[in-house]
């Protein structure tokens, strides 16, 4: 069973039972997206003036970058964001909380494929035993519309674990970039949907443009310049051939920036705070409010285990002082303990952690170096 098909499994998605696959003219495309912006937030991938790609709510429809070769950032902050409010509570009344959360309905689009592949891991994560609210909640209001890539990086490997360039199912709506116009498959009932809605800018795709799609992805895997092999990298580990010495080395070359975690696509620790307003915290015209009402906020925000202080426990305990032990078990975590929980590898082969790693100790690169060990 390919990973792509391991990926589908058992994550609620409410496939279409007919897909059907379209045609949609590039001339059309910008007045479809102006429609779906009408009954839902719009987010699509914008160039920054520093030259950067961001995922962001779309202002205006022409500031879409159509045209990309990889984001500053992951896709996941739109389902579990960096800093998210999970509800407001009284200082005064124990037990009296507020909530703020607002999944207001969404349409991302422009997602690459092997950020579908990413969601469709993390439904897992936060489905499993525990379902976390805030996450599928925005799940199942966002609809995803996602770019094959016709034109992979030297730096991605999706194609070596079956997440990418292209996916045969976990999308809502997959487009494929013809050159004059898109080819159009729908994945999911609610992706059929906001096709039907618009119908009249759709037609039926043809032998040609079947013909044309498939020599699309057979030259975008061609691309492909190497083979990371993840199994590889289990079974050695599994056996006991990676040594002490290999993460000695891999630490004296990090540098604890948490860039790798921050931009993976499924590292998805969090921790909790809560903030509560003081006196001095909250404005003149606001201070009669607060004598009233004092109150605070519970947040999750984003944390990472390659900092110190992830596992420090009360009392000042703390298993993993060590950076080399810290950035073992990232790897064990990936490598190991994410096939035998969720019969994935914690990795999809977007390759942001070797675009910003400075140690030069991303997953490709440390698979690569291994691999005569």
């Amino acid at each position: 069973m390919s990973s792509a098909e391991r990926m589908g499994e058992g994550i609620g998605l409410d496939m279409a039972e007919d897909r059907e696959d379209y045609i949609l003219n590039k001339d059309h495309l910008f007045y479809w997206l102006r429609q779906l912006r009408k009954t839902a937030e719009l987010i699509a991938p914008k160039r920054e003036l520093s030259g950067e790609i961001t995922f962001t709510t779309v202002v205006n429809i022409h500031d879409i970058a159509l045209n990309y070769t990889a984001p500053i950032l992951s896709t996941k902050h739109i389902l579990f964001p960096q800093t998210d409010i999970m509800f407001k509570y009284s200082l005064k009344v124990p037990g009296k909380v507020q909530s703020t959360f607002n999944a207001r309905k969404k349409v991302v689009f422009g997602v690459p494929s092997c950020g579908i592949s990413a969601l469709l891991i993390a439904d897992r994560v936060f489905g499993n035993g525990y379902t976390d609210l805030y996450y599928f909640a925005r799940r199942k209001n966002t609809i995803f519309v996602s770019i094959g890539c016709n034109n992979p990086l030297q730096t991605c490997f999706c194609y070596s674990l079956g997440t990418g360039p292209f996916l045969d199912h976990g999308f809502d709506i997959q487009l494929t970039d013809l050159g004059d116009r898109y080819f159009v498959q729908t994945g999911t009932d609610a992706g059929k949907t906001i096709i039907m809605q618009y119908r009249f800018l759709f037609d039926e795709a043809d032998k040609e443009d079947y013909d044309d799609q498939y020599e699309t992805m057979l030259t975008a895997q061609s691309k492909f310049e190497g083979r990371i092999d993840l199994e590889l990298y289990r079974k050695k580990l599994e056996n006991g051939q990676i040594n002490e010495a290999f993460y000695e080395w891999t630490a004296d070359r990090c540098f604890e920036c948490g860039g790798c975690t921050y931009l993976c696509p499924l590292c998805l620790c969090f921790n909790i705070i809560d903030v509560e307003e003081t006196a001095k915290s909250v404005t003149p015209e606001k201070s009669k409010d607060f004598l009233k009402t004092p109150s605070g906020e519970r947040f999750r925000i984003w944390d990472s285990c390659m900092f110190a202080g992830f596992t420090k426990m009360a009392g000042g305990v703390n298993p993993h002082w060590n950076k080399k032990d810290r950035i073992k078990r990232w790897h064990y975590h990936k490598i190991l303990y994410y096939p035998e929980k969720y019969n994935v590898f914690g990795c999809v082969g977007c390759g942001l952690c070797t675009i910003t790693c400075p140690g030069k100790i991303d997953m490709a690169n440390t698979v690569i170096r291994i691999k005569n060990l």
